[in-house]
Formats: C-alpha cells, structure tokens, sequence
C-alpha cells in the first residue's frame, strides 16, 4: 500500500507517529484523517519504481488511493516527478480537473479498480487505460483556458469493464488516436459513423458488450464508412445476428474478430477487405453454405484461421463439425442398404440447388426484416408527432373555449349594468313626469326655477343615456365580431382534430399490419433453414 503522510497536524504529533513506524492499511489511514481533522493534508508517495506489465518505462504505482469527495481533494498532494502514473484499489468518484492539476507532469495514466464513474481527459496526455472502474460520463478540457477547437495529444485510450452506454464523442481534436478500446462496457448500437473523424486509428475493440447492431450511421443512404488505417477489429462475444459489411473501406484491415455472437451470415461479404490475413469467427450460427463459399475465399486468398469451435460443441447439439467452424445436422440412416442407386449425382445436384435457392431466400428476408423494421421505426415516428400535433391543438381549443366563456360573462356582466341603468333613467323620467303634471306653485319664479332644473336634468340624463346606448352598441358589435371570429376559428380546429383522429386510427391500422408483417418475417428468420432432403418428395 502506498504510504500517505500527513502533515500540518503538529510536529509532535507528526515525530510521533514516525517513531511507531506504522504501516498503515487503508481502515487506518480513514481513522487518522478522522482523528486529525478535515483540514489535514495527505500525501501519496510512489512505491518503489518497476517496470509494470504493458509499460516499457518504470511508472510510478499509487495504492489505495482515497479520494470521495471534493474536499478531500483539495488537501492531497502527490509525487509530482513522473510522466507515467498508476493508481490501483482505491476509490476517486469525480476524476476532475482540479486532481489533474495536482498531476502536471502525468503522460501516461492507469486506473485500475478506483471506482471512477467521470473521468477527465486533459490535452496534455498521452495514455490513458482504466479497467474495472464504474465509468459512465467522460470530461474534456475544453474550458475558458484551452486553446478553441485544439487536438490532443492521447495516441491510445483504454475504457475497459465500465459502465459507458454510448461511443463517447471523440471527434477531429482526438486525430493522433491510434488505439481505442470499449470492450466489457454496456454498449447495444454503433455508428461506424462516430469513428470516421479519428484518421489514425488503427486498432478498434468493443468486445463484449451488448452489441446487437452495427450501422453506417443516422442517414439511411450513407455511402459508406472509410477508415483507412484502421488494422485490427473486434466485434467479439457480442449479440449480432447479422453484419452488412458493404460500403467499409477498411483497406488496411488485417485483423477481423467476430467470434462468440449469433451471426448467420455477413451480408456483403469479405471481398471488400483485400488487406485481411487474419479471421476469428467461432461460436456462431453460420450458414453452412455461405461458410463453404467464405472458406474458399479464405483459402484462395491465404487468410489464417486462428480460433476453432470449443470441442464438444458440435457433439452436444448432435451435429458433425466441419472444418472446426460449421456445424451439419444428420440424420440416423441405416448405411447398409444404398437406396438411391444410381441417383446420387442428381440429388447432390438438387442438394446443391436448394441450399443456393435457401441461402438467396435468407438474404433477401434478412433485407425485407430490415426494411420493415425501419418502416415501423418511420411510421411510429409519424405516429409520435401526429398524437403530440393533436395535443397542441387539443390545447389551443381548451384556450379559446375559456376566452369565448369569458367574453359572454363579461358581456353579461355590461347587460346587467345598461339594464339597471335603463331602470333608473326611467324611475328619473316618472319622477320628472309627475313633478311637471302637479299643480304649478303660485310663485312664478319658483315656477321657472324648478322648469329650468327639471329640463337641465333631463337633457342631462337623456345625453348620459345615448352615450351609454352609443357605447353599449360599439361594445357589443365588436364582441359580435370576436365571438364570430372566434366561432370560426374553433371550427378550424374541429375540423383539424377530426382529420388528425382519422390519420391517427389509418397509422394505427397500418402499425398493426406492419407488426404482423413483422413478426411473420422474424418467424421466417428464426425458423430451421434446412431440412432432410426427403421431406421434399424426391423419388
């Protein structure tokens, strides 16, 4: 274990621990940082310098190194003298910025069970592997201080045993990559796409994942896939079914692991792989007859087999190995009696025909599954965006429901007021008519006083009342107006939800059909694809 040494704890303290002389294990160092106090600080001292596996200059090897939170972090130090660093059983979450900073002079770093689930890549290094980790998000020192769209230096990266979901996005400023392994992470889809940007890559592994598929990239006419440098590549322990090799420019791919997947066939063959010498492709369920052809490609072209079916293989599943990769059913027959006779050489023939006929009919119901299942991924696109097109509609119409509520509560609202401003002119009008048809007082002047009070008010109120009916008439043809432009509109939508109703119940229908068409082309898929030739009636 690598030693940490504490210090601003006293020097009493300090001398006095030296001259325990303790060693340490890691339950130790925690209750000495506990007993010293957050504020202490812990170095890490290399042990002694060797040359590890897989190096060929000495590294500086960090045991049990502890790091769970940010504070932490900031109170430790490190031998800050090797380009070449490991750390091994200990445990850093967060591999952030501010821990590479403590590492200046680091080119080449190893992480080796630490239980880091972010790590950072900095530009400055040069090798990076870490296995056995719990990594799902990586970081890049692409901040206010680096320099805008620079590459960086790292020539190798090694993510082996983590928990990465997606390729990481790697791009143009990764250009000096040459080696970049995935393997035993939890990947199910690649885009040979995300590679293309890396020029120099030379040796590509994403053995055992979750890989059931291997595509060009999002656009479905994607020409193809150039990687021209690219050596070594293994698809091994894998889930494929099958693999279209058309449209890869791999022209200086010398080295193909497919073993330990469910591949029946490779679809568009190994013709366009010149530069290939070396083949793995065990533990499948190859066709029988594509694998005849392949295997005398292989053998016209010289390409080395270097893997062979485990033994036993072929015995359990009561078949005949052939060749030490491909399987044959047989039959019980009994041998001592031949009777074909002389007929052997037409049904070799027709023998020969069927498997050519069964081998056209796989490929071309491999092509027509694939073809359907990118159409239902489409149609249930169309699908998604009509049902989330209905619901902005559905949403509009609840909207302009409650404005019309609303404006027929506020015109209510203006007919309860004119009404009551109706009733009291007239009450004012009665009361004038009954003051005008009394006796006349027998002052004259209180005559013509009360005359000339009365009409005042009256002209008074009978102006007030056209300018309410004025307003009242402007009021109400406009909310006419808008209620009409209103009305029109919700009939708009009505009319839009009934179409998107009627296309939604057609996707459907054509989804369902799409499904039984779907399920009736992987039952053909799925399905024995040879049968003994006497079932087909031959005399």
């Amino acid at each position: 274990v690598s030693i940490p040494r504490v210090r601003s704890c006293g020097p009493v303290l300090y001398r006095l621990l030296n001259s325990f002389n303790f060693s340490f294990s890691d339950v130790h160092v925690w209750l000495l940082i506990l007993i010293v106090g957050s504020a202490a600080a812990i170095h890490y001292d290399c042990l002694p310098s060797k040359v590890l596996e897989g190096k060929e200059t000495p590294s500086c090897l960090l045991n049990g190194v502890t790091l769970p939170t940010a504070e932490h972090l900031q109170n430790v130090t490190f031998s800050s003298n090797h380009a070449a660093v490991t750390m091994e059983h200990g445990h850093i979450p967060h591999f952030s910025t501010e821990l590479a900073k403590k590492l200046p002079r680091v080119e080449d770093l190893s992480l080796i069970g630490m239980g880091v689930r972010t790590l950072l890549i900095w530009r400055s290094l040069k090798h990076l592997s870490a296995y056995n980790n719990s990594i799902e998000t990586l970081e890049f020192d692409d901040g206010t201080g680096a320099k805008l769209g620079g590459e960086y230096e790292l020539t190798s990266l090694v993510l082996n045993g983590g928990l990465l979901k997606s390729v990481p996005p790697l791009g143009s400023r990764f250009n000096r990559l040459k080696l970049l392994s995935l393997d035993n992470n939890l990947l199910e889809q690649v885009k040979l796409e995300d590679f293309v940007d890396l020029t120099h890559l030379q040796s590509l592994s994403l053995a055992s994942n979750r890989l059931i598929k291997v595509e060009f990239g999002g656009s479905p006419d994607h020409a193809g896939t150039a990687l021209l440098k690219l050596m070594h590549l293994s698809l091994a322990d894998n889930q494929l079914l099958t693999l279209n090799t058309t449209g890869w420019e791999f022209g200086s791919l010398a080295s193909l692991d497919l073993s330990g997947n469910n591949l029946y066939l490779l679809a568009g063959g190994l013709d366009s792989l010149g530069a290939l010498k070396e083949l793995r492709y065990a533990r499948n369920d190859w066709n029988c007859e594509w694998l005849s052809k392949v295997q005398l490609h292989l053998t016209s072209e010289a390409i080395a087999i270097v893997d062979r079916e485990p033994l036993g293989r072929c015995a359990e599943s009561s078949m005949k190995e052939l060749q030490g990769i491909c399987c044959y059913e047989h039959a019980e027959l009994d041998y001592s009696t031949d009777v074909f006779g002389t007929r052997w050489e037409q049904l070799a023939g027709l023998q020969r025909q069927y498997e050519l006929l069964q081998y056209a009919h796989d490929v071309q119901t491999v092509k027509e599954s694939e073809a359907l299942v990118d159409e239902d991924r489409v149609f249930r696109s169309r699908l998604d965006r009509t049902n989330q097109a209905q619901d902005g509609l559905e949403h509009t119409l609840k909207h302009l429901q409650s404005n019309v509520a609303r404006e027929v509560e506020r015109m209510d609202r203006l007919s309860v007021g004119i009404t009551r401003s109706m009733t009291e002119l007239r009450r004012s009008l009665n009361d004038l008519y009954q003051l005008s048809i009394q006796p006349e007082p027998s002052l004259d002047a209180i005559r013509q006083q009360t005359a000339t009070g009365s009409v005042k008010r009256i002209k008074a109120a009978i102006e007030k009342l056209r300018r309410g009916i004025r307003e009242y008439a402007g009021s109400t043809e406009m909310r006419e107006n808008r209620i009409q432009r209103l009305g029109e509109r919700l009939a708009v939508v009505n009319g839009k939800i009934l179409q998107f109703e009627l296309e939604n119940k057609l996707l459907e229908q054509r989804a369902t059909d799409l499904e039984a068409t779907v399920k009736m082309a992987f039952d053909l898929i799925d399905r024995n694809p040879s049968k003994p030739l006497a079932t087909r009636g031959i005399a």
